[in-house]
């Protein structure tokens, strides 16, 4: 059968690529990794920790000797400006700096809030009434392919089609995981944290029928665990709370379990073989 096969493969145009050589899945029924490097999931599931690690002891100390510069008015005869009057230190600053310093200022009514926790979540909602907390890349991605991440009454996926419907699904689905693809782990922990950002809870949704969906075809499987895994680290009391991420819940953990149980009995008669061997070599 060996030499048949290989007959098969010099008939068909040459030998049978290999991993390395084939960009896309050898077989719908293989998980498929996404060719990433290790320490890049790794440093995505251990950020905080890295982070933690990596703060400076102490905080960095102002140099001794550090360069200044007198401010002075305008004209021939150089006059340097009293720090004491306002005024004049206002007219000898630059009109972009004093402009600046003007569009900085607190408007009255924020002034009279303070800065107590209650007034800076009411200036983030008025920040994002106003249209400054815009979405981000990957919100953009997901409304995108919204139409082709909606799950069906069973959990199942409900943009999965033949035809013309599934090539745009798979190319709607395909602009979202490129995307990931490209991002460091800090830019994509980033992304995954301003998922959180809508009230709704119509993002977090999106991102969990996009990671059922790549259960389902099994592609970049340890990133989509680490992205799993740091989705509801961050995200999940915020999904218990939302009634529209259940379906999206119950269907990625019942693909998660799929996928497990054919990944556990393969991966622990590999281990005891492996343990076995390692005895009778000792």
């Amino acid at each position: 059968p060996m030499e048949e096969a290989e007959q098969g493969g010099e008939e068909g145009g040459g030998a049978l690529p290999s991993l390395s050589e084939n960009e896309s899945q050898l077989h719908p029924r293989l998980f498929t990794l996404s060719r990433l490097p290790a320490s890049h999931v790794n440093a995505l599931v251990n950020l905080d920790a890295i982070n933690e690690r990596n703060k400076p002891v102490e905080p960095p100390k102002k140099p001794a000797l550090a360069p200044f510069f007198l401010p002075s008015l305008d004209g021939v005869e150089r006059t340097f400006v009293d720090p004491s009057d306002p005024a004049a230190a206002a007219a000898s600053m630059p009109a972009s700096s004093a402009e600046l310093l003007a569009s900085a200022a607190p408007a009255p009514a924020e002034a009279e809030e303070g800065d107590g926790p209650k007034a800076k979540r009411a200036r983030a909602r008025r920040m994002r009434e106003q249209g400054l907390g815009a979405h981000s890349a990957l919100c953009a991605l997901l409304l995108a392919a919204e139409p082709h991440l909606s799950l069906g009454p069973g959990g199942g996926d409900g943009g999965a089609g033949e035809g013309a419907g599934s090539s745009e699904a798979a190319a709607a689905t395909s602009a979202v995981t490129d995307y990931l693809l490209t991002l460091g782990p800090s830019a994509l922990d980033l992304e995954i944290r301003a998922l959180g950002e809508d009230d709704s809870g119509r993002m977090l949704v999106l991102a969990l029928a996009l990671l059922v969906r790549q259960l389902q075809t099994r592609r970049d499987f340890e990133l989509v665990q680490a992205i799993l895994h740091v989705l509801l680290r961050l995200h999940g009391e915020a999904l218990l709370t939302t009634p529209a991420a259940m379906p999206a819940l119950r269907a990625l953990r019942e693909h998660q379990q799929a996928g497990w149980c054919e990944l556990q009995e393969p991966i622990h008669s590999n281990l005891c073989l492996l343990a076995f061997m390692s005895n009778c070599a000792s």
